[in-house]
């Protein structure tokens, strides 16, 4: 058998079916799947994690935040939401317990539901396996969206761009962080880890789930918890609007780097 996508065949032997309000890969049929890739051939990939976000907000903060984002963003641009990875890059350091990976570092002792620790070459190697999936089977564009949002993770995935682009020049696999969607002037624009903001991000997304009150009483209240300002400062209007913003940044950004992939193409083929 042929082993490339023969995308002929494909159309011959699975007709398509009306462009679905869903968006998310895996609730979606062939030929649902086929007739927005027609459209706006587009995946795009949520990268967080399951990690401790503090006493009071659910370990999935980082994943929740980018599949929503993803979600929001491709009910207005078209494209398709793949699952979210919750394995991810972090860095061993030394907060003044002696050196910890990630905010196990600010607590002094492996805190409990971090699960998305890998080897980061094993995590460049998942994410450039996947995004090599996605483009050899209809995709001509794929969008890395990171909830989680330390250097080493974005040093990681600007690696796997860089080695996924095209001898040509272009880029069929780009990266941003959540909050740097957002404009450059934006006093929004920045992120903690548990307080304030992403405390206001789960209010907002899953106030059902947070719960202020597991922190009271604790000497230590602030546990695994940075950020300029206290998780108890969050609101669920902040949460809001920040993603808002956030979404507004992720459709033009999609759709800026598909328009200027299929302006590329137009004039290398002219």
């Amino acid at each position: 058998m042929k082993k490339h996508y023969d995308a002929a065949r494909v159309k011959r032997e699975v007709p398509l079916e009306p462009i679905p309000a869903e968006v998310r890969a895996q609730y979606l049929r062939p030929g649902e799947l086929l007739a927005i890739q027609e459209q706006f051939p587009v995946a795009y990939q949520p990268l967080g994690t399951l990690e401790w976000h503090g006493r009071h907000n659910p370990l999935g903060v980082d994943s929740l935040k980018a599949e929503r984002l993803c979600l929001e963003a491709a009910r207005r641009t078209g494209g398709v939401v793949m699952p979210a990875i919750h394995f991810a890059a972090d860095a061993h350091w030394d907060a003044g317990f002696g050196i910890g990976y990630g905010m196990d570092a600010t607590a002094g002792y492996a805190l409990p539901g971090s699960f998305y620790s890998i080897d980061t070459k094993l995590f460049a190697a998942l994410l450039e396996n996947a995004c090599r999936n996605y483009l050899s089977r209809g995709f001509r564009l794929v969008v890395l969206i990171s909830g989680h949002n330390p250097s080493i993770q974005q040093n990681v995935i600007d690696e796997v761009c860089y080695r996924l682009g095209r001898e040509d020049g272009m880029e069929p696999v780009v990266f941003s962080m959540d909050y740097t969607l957002m404009e450059p002037d934006d006093p929004l624009r920045a992120s903690d880890h548990a307080a304030a903001i992403e405390t206001s991000m789960m209010l907002h997304l899953h106030g059902d789930r947070v719960n202020m009150a597991t922190n009271d009483g604790h000497e230590r209240e602030h546990l695994g918890v940075g950020g300029e300002r206290p998780y108890s400062a969050a609101t669920a209007a902040e949460g809001e609007l920040r993603l808002q913003r956030q979404v507004d940044g992720l459709v033009r950004f999609a759709g800026g780097r598909y328009a200027r992939m299929l302006s590329f193409d137009d004039s290398y083929e002219g």
